[in-house]
């Protein structure tokens, strides 16, 4: 479970870890995860004898202080096969964080190690995802916002944005949200999003043959051997909803970070 700021999880715990009342579909949305329907032909979102998988390979650091603490691991994503395709190295930043907000950054660098590699063009997929909470899904309390104003899937669904923001009232029936804030850096910024009224929502920057409704249109990307494409997004837990956690200030605040100058 993501714990959100008033003791209940802003994430479904359904099929790890279910709760009372939660729905039971795409058993693969677990909570927050990194993933993509289409590389190299290989399926590493969905579950399966058919698809592929993503293999810890190396801590590379594992740090803990009064600010902040960090997660970074190397990962190899395998057909099943087994055979490599590429490898990532993730970075998570967990933030102390005052009062009722949760904050972490998670950045993700792809590796062509073993040969070119293409991100096809579908719908299923990251690059990072949430499944929120069923009481925080849009039939029940939820409300999807994202940066331009869009509500909900009817207006988020497959538009580029800098955030996109779900809240909605938890098991305690306190008013809470998560958003997914994407770096300026981060490869094809602003990301589309897959965002459902059932309680998906990814940055996913490939479906966009989905998305326009356009069997035409290729929203694929190649890169060769030895070449990298890299993702930056924060996760941000709040109480309220996109308007009153003022979201879009968290935004800014992410892309400009205060300077610290040590004079000695």
């Amino acid at each position: 479970p993501l714990m959100g700021p008033f003791g209940h999880s802003v994430t479904r715990g359904w099929p790890s870890n279910a709760r009372p009342g939660e729905t039971a579909d795409h058993p693969h949305h677990k909570s927050v995860w990194i993933a993509h329907g289409d590389v190299n032909g290989v399926d590493n979102w969905s579950e399966g004898k058919d698809c592929g998988r993503q293999i810890q390979k190396d801590m590379l650091r594992c740090a803990s202080g009064a600010v902040c603490g960090v997660l970074e691991t190397r990962n190899d994503w395998v057909g099943n096969d087994g055979v490599k395709v590429l490898e990532d190295t993730r970075k998570f930043t967990f933030y102390a964080m005052p009062g009722a907000l949760r904050m972490f950054d998670v950045e993700v660098e792809f590796t062509a190690t073993e040969g070119p590699v293409k991100f096809g063009d579908t719908k299923e997929g990251g690059i990072l995802a949430v499944r929120v909470a069923t009481p925080i899904d849009v039939p029940r309390t939820g409300r999807i916002r994202a940066a331009e104003g869009g509500v909900d899937e009817s207006e988020t669904w497959g538009k580029r944005s800098a955030w996109c923001d779900y809240s909605g009232l938890d098991e305690g029936g306190n008013l809470v949200g998560i958003a997914i804030l994407n770096h300026p850096n981060s490869n094809r910024y602003p990301t589309h999003w897959h965002v459902r009224n059932y309680g998906l929502m990814t940055a996913n920057p490939y479906g966009l043959h989905d998305f326009a409704g356009d069997e035409t249109v290729d929203g694929s990307q190649t890169i060769g051997k030895g070449e990298k494409l890299w993702f930056g997004y924060r996760v941000y837990v709040h109480a309220g909803d996109a308007d009153g956690a003022h979201v879009a200030d968290a935004f800014h605040a992410y892309i400009n970070p205060p300077k610290v100058t040590v004079e000695v």
